[in-house]
């Protein structure tokens, strides 16, 4: 039997082989931590089924672009609009109004497969945040359907005007496409992630075994090998994989070529890898494979938004056993009636004009959420409150933070703090610096003293380190600039220092001379050499959740759950940096600002002052948080300045 025609097993078993650590990862199994791989393994299938169908159709003269989306739409937009319509409901009851206008976007979007656009823009698909977003997973069928779009056409067109070409062409789309997603990953990750283009290499890897592309095997140990090799890498790339590392890029290639390798050991022969793959329970999850996949995150999303805190184990399991059953559900009343023209909507052009009318309703529903800012007259105006901090607007972002260098060397746009008149001081830092610069500005103006700010996201004050996230502009550059508006203006007496300390270390990859201990030593040593008084500001702490939002939702279910961080666990996540202050405090001069005191008493750190948010975030200081400093930070700027030695870190 021609496997370009005809069922195999094995491929769905292939399908069971994605999607269940997809699963697994989203729900926090551990062992799991490469998952989403998962969904690259997917791009190849799909690659590979599609274009099996499309290029023989265009070779024998009788492809239709009508069929092709009407197959298209059967297999994809039933269940997706299902699933739009019962977790657009759930949201209603569920979601803080942020979440739910971030939500509504999505709904919207993700029916005219936009979502992937939408997640660019605003979402690290590895970042803690996501899991508050049901309707992220959508990114991947946006991508698929943005390529099906784009690939037939370009297919046809080599198919009449090179025939012999075909997969030259195509070998050479996915190299662009694989090098250039890798040459992303360094500036902007999450267009590599996100973006059709920067993932078509997946796919075309899929569509190159449809092509022809790779020789027959025709030996039976040598499909026995390729099978299982494949299988070893996916498998390999599941477990070893994690949300830490760049991806996709070049660590995808394992995935993806095993994937391939799988497929395509399967298109000559028999294998005992195929016959595991087609194993009964690997093919049922196969069967549903796609709407498991379209059900298990938001299940996911909303059990964890109602109930806080982390799943436990059986907690787990029960959600993976819910989430096969709604994909079963799925796959059996709403898939499988679609999937054949004789079945429900017989015509094609009523199946057009349903799925038209259908995709209308669904973007006007998402309209309102959007239009009012995500429906705050679902609930209370305190609990409304509690979570708009985490939007608030925060003093000193705009114009003045995370300048350019140039910016910095011509004086423009850098932020006075305090009393008009030539700067005493500079406070200088990254995110967290930002967080406090409110409370500094009022600090200065009650001791009548005039500053400036000088802070970057993800730029620690130190001279001379590698940048510490990817998609971040040289921390390097910026704080050469700084050095050198301290050059132009001797009247700076005092550098106060800010970071989330605890976190570079953790980033610092390379020569140790580049990461951040060597470079904040070199920073110290330059502020000394200059004359200059330094205060180093230890962070605030880290709350396990994001206050406002958590907050919010104890509120609004009436839970009583505490969410404050255990002041032990807070010193013991900064203690190594409170070391190093200690071993520096025997070569330079600086003195040490600890305001646990402010945020913490004996035995927890707090996460509101009289009802309202101390956080925006989980480590970032709100307005009512950065004014609860302002005692601490008044009194530094009134000490003396070049004090000689340190204060106990």
């Amino acid at each position: 039997m021609n496997s370009l025609l005809g069922y195999r097993r094995d491929i769905d078993g292939l399908r069971a082989i994605a999607v269940l650590p997809v699963v697994l990862f989203h729900l926090g199994v551990a062992p799991f931590s490469g998952g989403f791989v998962g969904v690259d393994v997917f791009f190849v299938i799909s690659g590979f089924l599609i274009t099996s169908i499309v290029y023989r159709e265009q070779q024998a003269g009788t492809f239709s672009y009508a069929r092709f989306y009407e197959r298209r739409i059967r297999r994809l937009f039933p269940a997706l609009a299902v699933m739009l319509l019962v977790t657009g409901a759930v949201a209603w009851f569920v979601l803080l109004p942020e979440d739910y206008k971030l939500f509504s976007e999505a709904q919207g979007l993700s029916v005219l497969f936009l979502a992937n656009i939408h997640f660019w823009n605003k979402t690290d698909y590895f970042n803690d945040a996501v899991a508050n977003i049901p309707l992220l997973h959508t990114w991947s069928l946006s991508v698929e359907e943005q390529f099906y779009l784009l690939f037939p056409p370009l297919l046809l067109l080599l198919v009449k005007r090179c025939p012999k070409r075909v997969n030259l062409a195509l070998f050479g789309l996915a190299v662009l496409s694989l090098l250039a997603a890798q040459k992303a990953l360094s500036s902007v990750p999450e267009s590599a992630f996100y973006l059709v283009h920067l993932r078509a290499w997946e796919l075309l890897a899929g569509a190159l075994l449809a092509t022809g592309a790779l020789p027959p095997l025709t030996r039976r140990v040598t499909r026995e090998a390729m099978a299982w090799c494949g299988l070893a890498l996916i498998l390999f790339s599941v477990f070893w994989l994690s949300k830490d590392r760049t991806f996709p890029g070049l660590l995808a290639l394992p995935a993806v070529a095993g994937a391939a390798m799988v497929i395509h050991a399967g298109m000559h022969g028999d294998s005992s890898a195929a016959k595991l793959l087609g194993w009964r329970p690997l093919v049922w999850v196969g069967l549903i494979s796609y709407s498991l996949y379209l059900w298990h995150w938001p299940l996911f999303v909303f059990a964890a938004y109602l109930q806080i805190v982390p799943f436990s184990a059986m907690q787990q399991l029960a959600l993976l056993l819910l989430s096969l059953l709604l994909g079963w559900a799925s796959w059996r009343f709403v898939e499988a009636p679609f999937r054949h023209s004789s079945g429900v909507i017989a015509q094609r052009k009523r199946l057009f004009q349903v799925a038209g009318a259908v995709a209308l309703v669904l973007v006007a529903i998402s309209l309102p959420g959007i239009i009012t800012k995500g429906a705050s007259f679902r609930m209370p105006p305190d609990i409304v409150a509690i979570q708009a901090v985490e939007e608030e607007k925060i003093p000193f972002k705009r114009p003045c933070f995370s300048l350019e260098p140039s910016q910095v060397d011509q004086d423009d746009e850098v932020c006075a703090l305090g009393v008009d008149g030539e700067p005493s001081f500079l406070l200088w830092g990254d995110s967290h610096s930002l967080s406090l610069a409110y409370g500094m500005d009022l600090a200065a103006k009650a001791e009548k003293v005039s500053g400036r700010f000088l802070g970057k996201s993800v730029c620690p004050p130190a001279l001379g380190t590698q940048d510490f996230m990817a998609s971040e502009e040289a921390c390097s550059d910026f704080n050469d600039a700084v050095v050198r508006y301290l050059d132009r203006h001797p009247s700076i007496e005092k550098v106060v220092l800010v970071g989330v300390w605890f976190i570079y270390d953790e980033k610092s990859t390379g020569p140790a001379d580049t990461g951040f201990d060597a470079g904040f030593e070199r920073a110290l040593r330059m502020l000394n050499d200059k004359g200059i008084d330094v205060s180093v500001v230890l962070q605030v702490p880290n709350i396990a959740y994001n206050v406002p939002a958590t907050l919010a939702r104890i509120e609004w279910y009436g839970s009583d759950l505490d969410i404050r961080s255990p002041r032990a666990v807070h010193l013991s996540q900064t203690a190594s940096f409170r070391e190093q202050l200690k071993t520096l405090a025997d070569q330079y001069r600086f003195t040490v600002l600890n305001l646990d005191d402010v945020y913490c008493d004996a035995e927890y750190c707090n996460v509101q002052l009289d009802g309202q948010p101390i956080y925006r975030d989980s480590h970032h200081l709100s307005k009512t948080g950065s004014r609860m400093a302002v005692a601490a930070l008044q009194n530094e700027l009134a000490s003396s300045p070049k004090v000689n030695g340190a204060a106990s870190p």
